[in-house]
């Protein structure tokens, strides 16, 4: 794989597969950080009925972030330290548990949209075949980690009305983080414009 992806670096595209593969590393890694401060932050019987799922969802998201960073190792070093970045993923933070559930399942559900048009738009010129593979694969369990979470949330007390009024703020958010790195998106054959109108439009 080194091999590979060593190729893949000496490409023009790979300070953008870069900077595409840092900020899918922020996205898990905010995400397994919060579901280790809710679980937390449960009084013992909410713990009862939502360990289970949560400790798949932490172990979900960290295996998510070791298999980029292998593939990140073999490119350009991208820093995602940007005010704009650190105040997104600082706004999902929140001491109330359904509010922190309802924004990690609308980030996880903008990083599935994310990936989709990525993996529609790009092929193993632009992205290796290993990396196709598991980006799919991530794709897949983000899905699932939005319902899960959702689920949670409305067990906890939230409603389906409230979900959507979280679910905007995030993906409103997000989009701007998107418009800010226009240039790589286009650069691995997305439309960002369209990109953004997606995550906008999914609320």
């Amino acid at each position: 794989m080194n091999a590979v992806l060593a190729d893949s670096g000496r490409s023009s595209s790979s300070i953008h597969v870069a900077t595409l593969l840092a900020l899918l590393r922020a996205g898990e890694q905010s995400a397994a950080a919060a579901f280790n401060r809710i679980a937390r932050r449960l009084s013992p019987g909410e713990l009862s009925l939502s360990l289970s799922p949560l400790s798949t969802l932490i172990k979900d998201e960290e295996r998510h972030d070791s298999a980029l960073a292998t593939f990140s190792s073999v490119l350009p070093s991208i820093a995602l330290g940007d005010s704009a970045t650190r105040g997104l993923f600082r706004r999902i933070e929140s001491r109330e548990t359904t509010v922190h559930l309802a924004r990690v399942a609308a980030l996880d559900a903008c990083v599935c949209q994310v990936i989709t048009r990525v993996l529609a738009c790009a092929d193993d010129r632009v992205l290796d075949s290993r990396l196709i593979v598991l980006l799919s694969n991530i794709r897949a369990d983000e899905a699932r980690h939005v319902r899960v979470t959702r689920d949670l949330a409305r067990l906890l007390g939230a409603d389906l009305a409230w979900l959507r009024g979280m679910n905007a703020e995030v993906r409103n958010g997000f989009a701007r983080l998107l418009l800010a790195r226009a240039p790589a998106f286009e650069a691995l054959r997305v439309d960002s414009t369209r990109l953004v109108a997606l995550i906008r439009r999914e609320q």
